[in-house]
């Protein structure tokens, strides 16, 4: 098996830039709360499951005959948009702190637990090579 065709692997890291890409985000806009007509932006996760469920994806190639083609989905791709509903201050600013902390804790959060799936990932790999090499 090789190491860098898992699945999951190949699924973390896309997401892992999403995920870094929305909390660039966020941090834009609290850094724009007080911009006269700044409007509030984020990055669509529902989107990404939209992709995933639409199978977007890239073709891989086989390097070996027996070896089954499989497609990489490519979610670092993602655009920020303008989030619609908000309601605005006299200054036609409508950043929320409370909605803004709350993003970033979430992100923070999905953050944490792709690298704890990668640690287990990788804390299994190293100890089958541990009782490979007994």
């Amino acid at each position: 098996m090789d190491l860098f065709q898992d699945p999951t692997l190949q699924a973390i890291g896309p997401y892992m830039s999403r995920l870094s890409k929305r909390q660039q985000i966020v941090a834009s806009n609290l850094a724009n709360i007080d911009t006269p007509g700044y409007k509030t932006k984020d990055v669509s996760f529902h989107a990404t499951l939209q992709e995933l469920l639409n199978e977007t994806t890239t073709p891989q190639r086989a390097s070996k005959p027996e070896h089954v083609e499989r497609r990489l989905l490519d979610l670092s791709g993602a655009q920020p948009y303008e989030v619609p509903g908000l309601v605005s201050r006299t200054d036609r600013n409508n950043v929320d702190l409370d909605r803004e902390l709350m993003k970033l804790s979430e992100t923070s959060f999905s953050y944490s637990m792709m690298v704890e799936i990668l640690k287990g990932k990788f804390r299994t790999l190293a100890s089958s090579i541990n009782e490979g090499s007994k």
